[in-house]
């Protein structure tokens, strides 16, 4: 007999045990992460949303230990699928999504990877700084998503791709 709800993996319970942010093994959040903005689909075997760096440590240990993927997530905005696999996936957009600090003189900032492009730049834009490539999801894509994916400009111009402007 089929069981209404399935029991828990103990990959599941062990992220549980560690890992202080949501762990989502359900399957509505699994179908909810299985897709992005491209034709691909692909269920993942679950979903973490780290609240800190200690989360993503814990996540990549054990997922290590498991020899089970991790695929890091922002937006979604991928048009080519880099964001659905048979992974745990961490989405960094609902807690790790602050600009940690601004070095004005040197033109450099630090941020969290689920930030979105377009809060940065509203940051930024009173110092007289942006940060490019101007894309047409910037109202939606994770500065680590664009760096991740090498995000490149919505219209053919000389604006550099995402990972011309990290370090």
């Amino acid at each position: 007999m089929r069981a209404i709800i399935p029991a828990m993996t103990d990959l599941e319970q062990e992220l549980r045990r560690a890992v202080e942010g949501d762990v989502r093994f359900d399957a509505y959040s699994r179908l909810l992460y299985s897709t992005d903005a491209s034709m691909y689909q692909m269920e993942p075997i679950g979903v973490v949303v780290p609240r800190h760096a200690g989360d993503v440590q814990a996540v990549l240990e054990i997922a290590n230990r498991g020899n089970v993927a991790v695929l890091p997530r922002g937006g979604g905005t991928s048009l080519t699928g880099q964001t659905v696999n048979r992974a745990v996936v961490m989405d960094f957009s609902r807690f790790m999504n602050n600009v940690l600090e601004v070095n004005e003189e040197e033109l450099w900032a630090r941020v969290q990877p689920g930030l979105v492009q377009d809060e940065l730049n509203h940051h930024v834009r009173p110092l007289g700084l942006l940060f490019g490539p101007d894309t047409s999801t910037s109202n939606r894509a994770t500065i680590g998503g664009m760096l991740g994916n090498n995000s490149t400009p919505a219209a053919p111009t000389r604006s550099p791709t995402a990972s011309r402007w990290s370090t």
